[in-house]
């Protein structure tokens, strides 16, 4: 009997790279992902191989077809084809927006801008997500447990390269605040005009003419793109309902960080974050106090700047406090000849109208008094449970900066819940009365996206592999393992590796390179 000819197949895909061809006259085996597949009979074509099941419950066809299987070589160009198929899963997106999260409305919205505007689906998620905490404003905020509440301020950072299509989502989520700041602009350009004319009077002819003293007039808007302190709190004064920062390169934002006094300005943001009271203190005009703050900030980085953002900024805590979309496998792409139905921007306006719309309560001196929302019973002990699980997680990185990312995603998580229970009663589906189940699991969604996002970057920003700091065997082990996997899986693909089950238990517990999805079922996150 001929003795089996073995020929090592190498790839660079990332898929397996520990296959092999098992080739004799008398029996041809194909091993791929650890499963023998035989091929007793040498004459007949094989009309397609499936790919083993990895937990997702359905099998998927990989449809090589061998012409003559008396020649090994015509076997190995066959898997390397299939070798390049599998390597689209291994592209599919590992952290996906949660975009059920929303109300129908709200995903109608997101999924018609992406097919008709081509607009990333993580881009125009976020985009809507800080259009709604810019709207929110001082209104409401949300209680966990006394003495702790929470707002609604986002800081938001979308990462892409160029042509990305990454400031599109931001200017439709923003369009109804900017006409409502222009509506207000209209009404105070109007409001100047007459208390100019009233002011060039003197006082007797406004005593003749039924005048009283005139009271300058404001502009209260929600958007500015001037983000230094002085001119923030100027705006902020007036509107004490809240502001947003938007700039289309947020680098620009934090480059100027220290070009007065070192520190001091990036000290203002890490205080703005957190809701305490802004103090300015001028030499050429009265100070400004403002009890209350509500300043959220948003933009786009390109991934090359995000060395930039980090330098000198990963100890104080500045990095952890922004969320980061980081979409999977971002392409620039063509032109869409789809026209957007009119409806959906009208859904969007209403929605942002209604949130606009809602009143805020102030005290004698005209400071925010906003609505307390509690979370209902469900709600309070699904988050409790949630901690505790994150709180775990971040007790076993021995990476800091993964525990800075822990520390800052649970106070998002609170966060978040408010935006969602707010976004629900704008497309009428709550009253707010308290923020329920259903948004706190939402929020818990979110985080988990964040959560991931932030690793991502943390990685890039490092330079650093995760997998790099492992055993071989443990890297082996981890390129053969499938993008998702059950544990039985992962047990059968380490034993024929020669890894003991403890071993692969231990593996699946470190967090920067797995994502249990549900018990007994993992993802892989590089």
């Amino acid at each position: 009997m001929e003795p089996k000819r073995k020929c090592q197949l190498t790839t660079d895909t990332g898929i397996n790279n520990n296959k092999q061809l098992k080739y004799s006259e008398k029996n041809l085996q194909l091993e791929l992902y650890g499963e023998k597949i035989g091929l007793k009979d040498m004459k007949a074509p094989v009309k397609h191989l499936t790919q083993p099941n990895n937990g997702s419950g359905k099998q998927q066809k990989l449809s090589p077809v061998f012409d003559n299987l008396n020649n090994p070589e015509t076997i190995i160009n066959h898997v390397e084809q299939l070798q390049k198929d599998l390597s689209v899963e291994k592209k599919q997106k590992t952290n996906p927006f949660p975009v059920e999260v929303f109300p129908a409305t709200v995903q109608e919205i997101i999924k018609a801008t992406n097919e008709d505007l081509n607009y990333p689906i993580d881009f125009i998620g976020a985009s809507i997500l800080y259009a709604i905490s810019v709207s929110i404003g001082n209104t409401h905020r949300v209680e966990i447990m006394k003495n702790w509440q929470e707002n609604a301020v986002l800081y938001l950072s979308i990462v892409g390269r160029p042509g990305t299509n990454k400031s599109h989502p931001f200017s439709f989520a923003l369009k109804p605040i900017e006409c409502r700041d222009n509506l207000n602009y209209q009404k105070y350009q109007k409001e100047k005009q007459l208390y100019d004319n009233i002011s060039a009077l003197t006082k007797k002819e406004r005593e003749q003419q039924g005048y009283d003293e005139p009271v300058k007039p404001i502009w209260e808007q929600h958007l500015v793109t001037d983000f230094t302190p002085e001119a923030l709190t100027d705006v902020h004064k007036f509107n004490k309902r809240g502001i947003g920062v938007y700039t289309d390169e947020l680098a620009s934002w934090f480059k100027n960080f220290n070009r007065y006094n070192k520190g001091s300005e990036e000290q203002f943001w890490l205080s703005v974050w957190s809701g305490k009271p802004i103090r300015i203190n001028r030499k050429t005009s009265e100070p400004t106090y403002i009890p209350l703050p509500f300043i959220s900030v948003a933009g786009t980085i390109q991934p090359g700047i995000l060395n930039e953002l980090a330098e000198n900024r990963t100890e104080n805590g500045f990095l952890d406090r922004l969320l980061f979309v980081v979409p999977d496998n971002l392409k620039k792409n063509y032109w869409s000849e789809t026209e957007l139905s009119p409806d959906i921007v009208e859904n969007w306006h209403t929605i942002i109208s209604t949130l606009l719309d809602v009143s805020i309560i102030q005290d004698e001196a005209k400071n925010p008094q906003p609505k307390i929302l509690r979370f209902t019973p469900k709600a309070k002990q699904r988050l409790f449970q949630w901690q505790r699980e994150l709180t775990d997680l971040s007790n076993k990185p021995e990476n800091e900066a993964i525990s800075g990312i822990y520390a800052k995603i649970e106070m998002y998580a609170l966060r978040l819940a408010l935006i969602l229970e707010m976004t629900r009663y704008a497309c009428n589906e709550s009253d707010k009365q308290a923020v329920g189940v259903e948004s706190v699991e939402g929020a818990i969604n979110l985080v988990e996206y964040f959560k991931n996002s932030a690793v991502k970057v943390h990685l890039i920003i490092s330079n650093t592999n995760p997998l790099e700091k492992y055993p071989a065997d443990r890297k082996a082990l981890y390129e053969v393992l499938p993008d998702t996997f059950t544990t039985e899986r992962g047990l059968q693909v380490a034993k024929d590796m020669g890894i003991p089950e403890r071993s692969l238990k231990r593996f699946l517990n470190e967090n920067e390179l797995f994502k249990r999805i549900r018990r007994g079922e993992y993802e892989k996150l590089l």
